[in-house]
């Protein structure tokens, strides 16, 4: 009985390698998101406490520059705030990809490896099958043996 040979085992293990590195691609995004939000988040803390700074002035002699000076950063952080909306943005997208590879992959990957499943079972039947026949070809043979035996020797 030859051994058992899938076409497609290459293949099957090229697209575990690339679903892995999918994976890897995915975990890598995940970390771009949470990096972006966090940034954002640090972005939304500054322009709070600057908030809170120049509520805490109302009302209070201030000189003109100060003003001047505070709303200059407000803007700036205004702006970063944007740019740090577009990034997660952005990130959360390449997440998406990513996500939406992998279980491209992770599916095609099921496939090949059902396929070689039901592949591995129809040979293990009929190996066993042909082992099963040769058994039986084999007890046949002993049991005619056995019968002639019995019979003893002919006589021309």
């Amino acid at each position: 009985m030859q051994r058992f040979d899938f076409p497609l085992d290459r293949l099957l293990k090229i697209k575990r390698q690339l679903e892995q590195i999918a994976e890897q691609k995915q975990q890598r995004a995940g970390g771009e998101v949470a990096a972006a939000e966090a940034a954002l988040r640090g972005l939304h803390d500054q322009l709070t406490r600057m908030s809170d700074r120049m509520v805490a002035a109302v009302g209070r002699p201030t000189a003109a520059g100060q003003w001047a000076v505070a709303a200059g950063q407000s803007e700036w952080i205004g702006q970063a705030i944007r740019a740090a909306e577009g990034e997660v943005a952005a990130a959360g997208e390449r997440l998406r990809a990513a996500a939406d590879e992998r279980a491209a992959l992770a599916t095609e990957v099921e496939a090949l490896a059902t396929l070689r499943g039901q592949r591995w079972e129809r040979w293990r039947h009929e190996a066993q099958k042909i082992a099963q026949e040769q058994l039986d070809e084999l007890g046949l043979r002993r049991w005619q043996a056995a019968r002639d035996e019995a019979a003893g020797p002919e006589s021309p």
